[in-house]
């Protein structure tokens, strides 16, 4: 059975902190596993038979004192009974952990099913899967006294048997149980079923699914579980139901497992997958983006960042910034910004900077015309609101595009020479400019283009004169210009001839 791994949302799209109360799904743990031993400290990180199916029971969200959960743990003691008769007493180590697997398939493992991990419906229907198969099995047998262990791997899940060693130094014995199916003890090995006619169906486990497999603590075997059955909300996007039992499963391991352990970090990672799909699951507005953003970071605050969470708040920011800018909303993005700073990136935080500009350009400045616009952008610029050299960089590409909008009024109009004199004068602001030297060198070239066809007329019709005035009127405005000095040494060789 492929275990049921968390859905990871591709898409980080949009946060949410101001509008009417919102309900937002709980995030604390439903129980501790105090609740389930009774102690502060658990031996060996093992749990008891009795700890582990009411752990099992626990994260198949059964209540123990329900109907349902009464007749499960009725169900089970009726197993215990059997597995500490006199008969399986007298039984060594392989033939016991045999028998265990027989009797659950004889008396209520009948229809593998890939989806069902709870152990009290596999009790109740003897529908199972590699999860509550696994579980099942395992109570049974440390009921039964042995040492059995969980294993997983990225896709399954199953137990293993250990036999004391006989001789110091020398290795143990040990035989992998492939709970999905009666032929599963010691997998590879022959043997009968004697009620093999009871069962529907069982699963043959492809060899692949046992590749990189992880022996974990029994806390952390059981919340296999709960890992499944958030799977499934994830899927249905109940997020209600599944951050609480997701916020047991990670609590209850984080008790008993060293944090440098793959297998918690892999908890840990599902936890803050199920928060992360939640605050991404629509693109909201900004107003409800500060919302989801102050969820967020109350979920970082009580279960502490993480890699994972750092990538999501950072995207999550920036997508709120995109909201706040299509709807014009700089006091909230201003706002948001300062109280999250803490939680962001430098990144994110340098990208955010320049964004609240562009919020505020296209919230208090793009309605505005082009000469106010200028004005107000030229204010914005000799004040101290936004400081970095990184914002005024920013500010200063706004004032670019803003005097390039209003010089092209003058290009449109035809008024070259205006425009000129206006572009010379932008310059002298915004001395860096390539996009405006080329604009006034286009006005330029225009202004002179006039002078020269204005003078080309009277001059090859022999009013040289007229050629003449036109020339010095234009030299006079632009002395330097080498077409115009050409003109008129053209011009006076005519006359002079």
């Amino acid at each position: 059975m492929k275990l049921r791994r968390l859905l990871i949302s591709v898409s980080f799209l949009m946060s949410v902190l101001l509008l009417p109360a919102k309900d937002f799904p709980k995030m604390e743990a439903l129980f501790s596993i105090q609740d389930i031993i009774g102690a502060d400290i658990l031996e060996n990180n093992e749990l008891t038979a009795e700890e582990l199916f009411s752990l099992s029971l626990r994260f198949s969200e059964c209540d123990e004192n329900s109907p349902i959960g009464l007749r499960c743990r009725q169900k089970f003691q009726k197993i215990k009974k059997e597995v500490t008769s006199r008969e399986y007493k007298s039984m060594g180590v392989e033939e016991r952990g045999r028998a265990i697997l027989k009797l659950l398939y004889r008396d209520y493992l009948k229809t593998y099913d890939f989806n069902q991990t709870r152990i009290d419906v596999a009790l109740e229907s003897g529908v199972y899967n590699c999860v509550s198969s696994a579980l099942l099995y395992m109570a049974a047998a440390k009921s039964a006294s042995l040492n059995v262990r969980g294993q997983k791997t990225t896709e399954h899940a199953f137990c293993t048997v250990y036999e004391d060693a006989q001789e110091a130094g020398k290795a143990v014995k040990k035989f992998d149980v492939e709970t999905t199916n009666p032929y599963g003890f010691n997998p590879g090995s022959k043997e009968a079923i004697d009620n093999e006619a009871n069962i529907k169906r069982y699963y043959i486990v492809p060899k692949k699914y046992y590749a990189n497999r992880e022996e974990v603590n029994d806390v952390i075997f059981a919340g296999l579980i709960a890992g499944n059955i958030c799977s499934y909300y994830l899927k249905e996007n109940d997020f209600e139901k599944a951050l609480p039992l997701g916020a047991t499963r990670y609590e209850t391991a984080l008790t008993v497992t060293p944090a440098y352990s793959k297998a918690l970090k892999g908890i840990r990672r599902d936890f803050d997958v199920i928060a992360s799909n939640y605050v991404n699951l629509m693109k909201p507005a900004a107003l409800e983006g500060a919302q989801n953003i102050e969820w967020y970071t109350s979920f970082i605050d009580r279960w502490s960042m993480t890699d994972y969470l750092q990538k999501n708040i950072d995207n999550l920011f920036n997508n709120f910034l995109a909201a706040c800018y299509t709807e014009k909303q700089y006091s909230l993005a201003s706002a948001e910004f300062e109280k999250n700073k803490k939680y962001l990136s430098q990144k994110i935080i340098t990208k955010s900077e320049i964004g609240l500009i562009d919020i505020y350009i296209t919230t208090n400045i793009d309605p505005l015309p082009s000469e106010k616009q200028i004005e107000k952008i030229e204010a914005l610029v000799e004040s101290d609101k936004f400081s970095t050299q990184e914002q005024q960089k920013r500010i200063l590409s706004y004032l670019e595009n803003a005097w390039l909008i209003n010089l092209g009024t003058y290009m449109t109009s035809g008024d070259f020479e205006s425009g000129y004199h206006k572009a010379k004068a932008v310059l002298e602001k915004l001395p860096q400019s390539q996009k405006i030297k080329r604009l006034e060198k286009a006005f330029y070239d225009n202004c002179i283009a006039i002078i020269h066809n204005n003078f080309v007329v009277p001059a090859n019709s022999g009013r040289y004169e007229e050629a003449r005035q036109i020339l010095e009127e234009g030299l006079q405005k632009y002395p330097d210009d080498k077409t115009l000095k050409s003109d008129l040494t053209a011009l006076e060789k005519l006359t002079t001839d």
